[in-house]
């Protein structure tokens, strides 16, 4: 079961953005002041200090001993929650309601990405100090906010046929598949070491000695293909052992490599043909390329907004 679960949107805030996670305000043990004004809002030590804890328990270990780090994370999760009050507030603004079917729907969500049933997310809310009221809360602000903005910004945004053909025609290693080899091995296990050694000698003095790489496989592999030569057909990139993959790359067509030693035992492998990578046909990825153009289109609107948002809202920091 996860104790840090997340409610996830297409588009989110550039804050935390982390529901259902943080313990409440009312249950941290500090006496509570008051850490920024953002116009008729404030945000509070109290609040402050569980958003922090929660991006303190995502960091690595080492990292959490980092005195002036901390400091540093503890700013950056205060300008995180400035930014959410200012959405809260044009949300606010903009009258944008959130319905109880929304929210249940939301939940459900929740529980399905965490694989988590009904009882077990009201025990990770209760071990977060959230009751389920206020857990339904959170994540209802969190729609209406990102609701508002989809509203303001996401129908405003259009993606043209042609800026989607030229991110393909600029990009092409982004939609490359991979290359693939057709390859013959010959394995020689390592259950017997003398044997091994011994076999792999012969096989080595053989290919020198011009003995083809297929007749020495069908006499000495213990490997697929044996009985065919050794020919495994085409075998993508990533599909081998590293260490075998990288002495296959050294090959020009026919070549013949040094044995590859791995803890099951040796290989020697030639290289019969190559293909290189193929790049993905456009209508294959169009969908994928619209989106990233979209959200990158997204995060830049938002980003000029929030900038200007800022310029005229009332930001009084005191931490």
């Amino acid at each position: 079961m996860r104790r840090r679960f997340f409610y996830r949107f297409l588009y989110v805030l550039p804050a935390l953005c982390i529901l259902g996670a943080a313990p409440s305000p009312s249950s941290a043990e500090v006496v509570d002041r008051i850490v920024a004004i953002v116009n008729e809002s404030v945000v509070t030590l109290s609040e402050l200090n569980a958003a922090t804890a929660v991006a303190l328990d995502k960091i690595a270990p080492d990292a959490k001993r980092d005195a002036k780090g901390i400091v540093e994370l503890k700013d950056k999760v205060l300008e995180g929650m400035i930014e959410q009050k200012l959405v809260k507030q044009a949300a606010d603004s903009a009258g944008i309601e959130i319905s109880e079917r929304e929210v249940d729907n939301a939940v459900e969500d929740v529980k399905k990405q965490n694989e988590m049933t009904t009882d077990a997310l009201m025990l990770a809310l209760a071990q977060n100090g959230l009751t389920y009221r206020e857990y339904r809360e959170q994540l209802k602000e969190q729609i209406r906010q990102v609701k508002f903005i989809s509203k303001e910004f996401r129908s405003k945004i259009s993606i043209q046929n042609e800026e989607i053909e030229d991110y393909y025609k600029q990009n092409q290693d982004e939609f490359s598949g991979l290359a693939s080899y057709r390859i013959r091995m010959i394995f020689v296990p390592s259950d017997d070491a003398d044997l091994m050694k011994k076999k792999v000698e012969i096989i080595r003095e053989g290919l020198k000695s011009g003995a083809g790489f297929a007749s020495l496989a069908a006499e000495y592999s213990d490997g697929p293909g044996a009985q065919v030569g050794g020919d495994l057909g085409y075998v993508k990139s990533g599909e081998l052992d590293k260490a075998i993959e990288a002495a296959v790359k050294t090959l020009a067509p026919n070549g013949v490599s040094e044995p590859v030693f791995l803890p099951e035992g040796a290989y020697f492998m030639q290289l019969i043909d190559s293909k290189a990578p193929e790049a993905r046909p456009l209508a294959e990825v169009s969908r994928d390329i619209h989106d990233k153009l979209f959200k990158k289109m997204m995060d830049e609107r938002f980003a000029f907004w929030l900038k200007e948002v800022r310029m005229f809202a009332h930001i009084e920091m005191r931490l």
